[in-house]
């Protein structure tokens, strides 16, 4: 996924809060829309939809509509998220790309908006790491679909190991130094992963990852 330039904050039912002021102090562009019908028309590839979520719950029963219809035009992440309300595995495996939950101090909410203004998702590493074990060890006794017995022979060592990477929270940056290669080479690397994935983010990374966890066993 590209870096986003400007975040668009849909307060249609609560005020927007200070999150529109702090993406602005990290010099990114923020807008507050009342409604679906202006932030569909201001959205764009390089736009993020702000969703604040105070006592809304996100759970077993889904996504609530008003964030499946946010969705369809623009990628979204939540703030204002209460934890006792909000499963973050759900919320991710749905498609949200982060949680800002209330009690966060400053420092770690400017942290998330630089993340996710970058493409990144923003989850405890712990989940994303908890995660891509357990589609390890289900795959050591389950296979796949055929074509991703195909996605999954034509990933290099290399760029296996970046998925892996890459569910554990791990930014950029990180994986470059962990890999010890350039953050362009590990950029190169993404791009032939989504391709051979067909995935376009990497959300759908992980969830095309998870598919393959409750497939039949596959040899790596």
């Amino acid at each position: 996924m590209e870096d986003f330039r400007k975040i668009i904050v849909l307060a249609n039912r609560e005020p927007p809060g200070n999150l529109p002021l702090l993406a602005q102090s990290l010099g990114f562009e923020a807008e507050v829309v009342r409604d679906d019908i202006q932030a569909m028309e201001k959205a764009d590839d390089s736009t993020l939809l702000a969703i604040p979520f105070s006592g809304l719950r996100l759970d077993k029963h889904g996504l609530p509509n008003t964030l499946r219809h946010a969705m369809q035009f623009s990628p979204i992440f939540l703030y204002q998220v209460e934890s006792r309300l909000v499963d973050p595995q759900i919320a991710l495996m749905l498609g949200v790309r982060g949680l800002i939950h209330r009690e966060e101090q400053l420092d770690q909410v400017l942290l998330a908006i630089k993340l996710l203004m970058r493409g990144q998702l923003y989850y405890d590493r712990a989940l994303l790491s908890a995660l891509v074990d357990d589609m390890v060890r289900q795959r050591q006794s389950l296979g796949a679909e055929q074509g991703d017995v195909s996605a999954m022979m034509s990933l290099t060592r290399q760029e296996k190991r970046i998925i892996e990477l890459v569910g554990q929270g791990a930014r950029n940056k990180e994986i470059a130094y962990n890999l010890n290669i350039s953050a362009h080479t590990v950029k190169a690397h993404l791009s032939s992963i989504f391709r051979k994935t067909q995935s376009r983010n990497r959300v759908e990374l992980l969830r095309w990852a998870q598919q393959l966890s409750r497939e039949p066993r596959m040899m790596m």
